[in-house]
């Protein structure tokens, strides 16, 4: 479709700060729901502070999903699927937790999905696992935090393998590292992600 000299006019103008706040505001929303990548993220919110032109401000989110069109339930959990499912229902591949410019604090019941994926952008997150139950094997807990905190408890009988990084932040994990020989069935929490510029702490608790 072509452009009318109007839109063209308006497309060419240079960006006032709202429009890259926006824009910065439609990336993390985008990041914090698995749109893009770490890496991704980073390079485009750099780019909206560069760019001349309205048109390449919104070349930067013009392929990202349309706002409100996220699969995941506003409180973080999936969407309620309203087709029957089977008494016997299999463990939980994956479960998100997203905070973006808000704070959250959360005490999680019952079993563990495979793998938790938790965020916060420009936010802070409280989840609080020691009443969870960790079945036998891995369970892998994802964090990425930008600009933001995490704070993750986890009980105090479940192994911790630590693969977090941090880039201009802190990634703090603490608890009983896994065993060089275990129980085969005894639960491993594997902890993976990265913090850029922010605070990621995850510790067991004793109590």
């Amino acid at each position: 479709m072509t452009e009318s000299h109007s839109e063209s006019t308006e497309l060419a103008r240079l960006p006032s700060e709202g429009d890259r706040e926006a824009a910065v505001k439609r990336l993390t929303t985008a990041f914090a729901e698995d749109a893009i990548a770490v890496d991704e993220f980073e390079r485009r919110v750099a780019e909206v502070w560069k760019v001349t032109s309205t048109r390449a401000l919104v070349a930067l989110t013009r392929d990202l999903p349309a706002e409100g069109a996220s699969t995941t339930a506003p409180s973080g959990l999936p969407a309620r699927r309203t087709e029957a499912r089977a008494v016997d229902v299999p463990r939980e591949r994956s479960r998100h937790i997203a905070s973006v410019l808000s704070s959250i604090e959360r005490r999680v019941n019952g079993t563990l999905p495979e793998r938790l994926n938790v965020r916060a952008v420009m936010a802070s997150v409280e989840l609080d696992l020691r009443d969870a139950d960790f079945p036998p094997g891995v369970t892998e807990i994802r964090v990425r935090a930008v600009m933001g905190s995490v704070e993750i408890d986890l009980p105090p009988h479940v192994e911790v393998e630590d693969y977090g990084r941090s880039f201009m932040g802190s990634f703090a994990v603490r608890g009983p590292r896994k065993r060089a020989t275990r129980d085969a069935n005894a639960p491993v929490v594997r902890i993976t992600g990265r913090s850029i510029v922010s605070s990621i702490e995850v510790e067991s608790d004793d109590d």
